[in-house]
């Protein structure tokens, strides 16, 4: 991967552009460094992928959360990488709507981990969280490379794809994003064997050796939440598919905590889960 441009946007917030040979076009991500991080830093610092959700981008955990301030005291690496609209972390082997076939997940686990460790000292300690689709991706990526992760946070994740309805909810956020249903994994009927292997719930031993937290709201709007239509029909879908993934990863021995709590499937909501479990999921770091 070729960096294009890096500029620091404010006090250790870089932001970069770069050509990715695994996407096939021009991609942004931004890194935050820690204090007294400086160049040649050679394998100092553990890294916090920080994945977003659907019709968004990466600038979503600067706009929203207060990132900055959580990080202020801790020596991590936090890459907030873009992953497409509705790229769901995954190699594609058809062309989205940009026009190539993105490869998502070679992308963020080889071309950005190898440029966090030459451009900027990263270490072996690897975390990750994200909300929504990124929630998936976190916990998709931990369960495609074990023993990458120390631990994964899944906020309103979207952790189970062969359960009853998700078919529909996907074919609906691909409706939106003006791409056919199905472009991903194929369609669900045809390319069931391929959606079951992409589905975090359905490989809970996977994650045996991995710290997994999982957070979802009960689709009741907490105080201060904007009231958007549908989202909290669709947190209490994820609500129900976190707390069967959560059992079945304890069933497989696996450490997982779990932080259910009220609210829907939107800023609000994920700003308290992220401020609740960071603790738990940054201790190792």
């Amino acid at each position: 991967m070729k960096v294009l441009a890096d500029r620091e946007t404010r006090e250790g917030l870089r932001e970069l552009r770069a050509h990715s040979p695994a996407l096939g076009r021009e991609v942004s991500l931004a890194v935050r460094t820690p204090p007294g991080w400086r160049p040649g830093d050679h394998g100092r610092h553990p890294v916090l992928y920080l994945l977003h959700g659907s019709s968004d981008d990466h600038t979503c955990w600067r706009r929203h959360t207060d990132l900055l301030r959580l990080a202020a005291d801790s020596d991590l690496l936090v890459v907030m990488p873009d992953g497409g609209r509705l790229g769901f972390y995954t190699d594609w082997r058809v062309p989205d709507r940009a026009g190539t076939v993105p490869r998502w997940e070679t992308f963020h686990l080889d071309e950005v981990r190898t440029l966090l460790e030459q451009r900027f000292g990263a270490g072996e300690l690897r975390l990750a969280a994200g909300i929504s689709m990124g929630g998936y991706g976190a916990l998709r990526y931990a369960m495609r490379r074990p023993g990458m992760f120390r631990a994964v946070a899944s906020l309103s994740g979207l952790v189970h794809l062969t359960r009853p309805g998700m078919g529909a909810l996907l074919g609906l956020l691909s409706l939106r994003e003006g791409i056919p249903p199905g472009r991903i994994w194929g369609p669900r009927r045809r390319a069931f064997a391929t959606w079951a292997a992409n589905d975090p719930c359905g490989h809970a031993e996977a994650f045996r050796g991995t710290e997994v937290l999982l957070a979802a709201g009960d689709g009741t709007r907490v105080p201060g939440e904007e009231t958007v239509p549908g989202m909290g029909l669709i947190e209490r879908t994820a609500r129900a598919a976190n707390e069967e993934f959560a059992e079945r990863l304890r069933t497989a021995g696996v450490d997982v905590t779990t932080h259910f709590t009220a609210g829907t499937h939107f800023w609000g909501t994920w700003r308290a889960h992220l401020a609740a479990l960071w603790p738990r999921l940054t201790r190792a770091a």
